[in-house]
């Protein structure tokens, strides 16, 4: 049986927080590395399991006053949009800490259309939820379905359901993104 080692533990609260001072110094280029193949893999299986059409990861800047796409599936060139932590509805969720789902998204005053623009689409819904390093607020995962133009026909919609998914996805993030840090402060090769 696995149990807590003695000699290890009487220094878990230094690694505690190294770890917190570790995950609110992470910037945006730096976070790029830390997700690595099984994060990538995991936001492409959670995509294909709420057919959303794009998925992305938001992650503050220091000051946290923007929000920068650290990594978006299928759309590299979304990489790098930044957008004011106090604009939009990713914005909305970063600031209330909740997770949101909304269908008709384009309808919503609350949504910034400059990413829509940008992209030459329409976002009818839309999934964000809070993402956590170390349980520290640090950005936010959306997940979006689009469609061409708004006089098109709405995709499905999201779910409850996608929803559960989106903040399971969050959790599992945040312990990969964990993990890949400890490991580096440790200095262990696992």
């Amino acid at each position: 049986m696995i149990a807590p080692d003695p000699t290890i533990s009487e220094h878990a609260a230094l690694i505690e927080r190294r770890l917190t001072q570790a995950a609110t110094s992470i910037n945006p280029d730096e976070f790029k590395g830390l997700i690595g193949d099984p994060g990538l893999s995991v936001l492409r299986s959670a995509m294909e399991c709420i057919k959303a059409d794009s998925i992305s990861v938001w992650l503050a800047d220091i000051d946290q006053q923007n929000l920068v796409v650290t990594h978006s599936e299928p759309d590299h060139a979304f990489i790098g949009w930044e957008q004011s932590s106090s604009e939009g509805l990713t914005a909305l969720v970063f600031a209330s800490e909740q997770p949101l789902c909304e269908n008709r998204v384009y309808l919503n005053k609350e949504h910034s259309k400059r990413a829509d623009e940008m992209m030459g689409q329409t976002t009818c819904a839309m999934i964000a939820t809070p993402f956590y390093i170390a349980g520290t607020l640090r950005g936010v995962i959306s997940a979006v379905q689009l469609k061409e133009n708004e006089e098109a026909a709405d995709p499905e919609g999201f779910s409850a359901r996608c929803l559960n998914r989106m903040t399971r996805l969050s959790t599992v993030m945040e312990r990969l993104i964990n993990y890949r840090l400890l490991t580096t402060l440790l200095d262990l090769e696992i």
